[in-house]
């Protein structure tokens, strides 16, 4: 379980913290209700693409954050509560920058950014023949 250290401190003086599930920990559903997450209205509405990636952002987290240091429950446990509102009263802006910064590669290993496409097997001449 990854654990990102955020510039601010606790009372003690050790950095606030915040820990997360590992990417290899989610189903294929749990991607899907982060990707839903994120709409952008048609029609006349405005579009930011800075909105759109702290949405994504806070959607990760909602399901990915399993402790932190601050003092409220982390956003999984606050029920209806969406994660930006629980995540943005709870930290600074800096922390969550730093925040969004160290979960992106975190994101896009779940997402199998980077990852090779799989070789697939050669036909067999039978199938080729076949015209499978």
């Amino acid at each position: 379980m990854p654990r990102i250290e955020l510039p601010s401190k606790q009372a003690d003086g050790t950095p606030n913290y915040v820990e997360v599930r590992s990417p290899d920990d989610y189903l294929a559903e749990e991607l899907f209700a982060v990707h839903r997450a994120v709409r952008i209205p048609t029609g006349e509405g405005t579009f930011s693409p800075t909105e759109l990636e702290d949405d994504r952002t806070n959607a990760f987290l909602a399901t990915a954050i399993t402790a932190w240091s601050f003092p409220s429950p982390i956003p999984s446990q606050m029920n209806v509560a969406a994660a930006d509102k629980v995540v943005g009263r709870a930290m600074k802006a800096k922390d969550w920058s730093v925040l969004r910064r160290k979960v992106k590669p975190l994101i896009d290993e779940l997402e199998g950014a980077g990852d090779e496409d799989p070789k697939l097997p050669e036909p067999s001449s039978a199938e080729s023949s076949s015209g499978i």
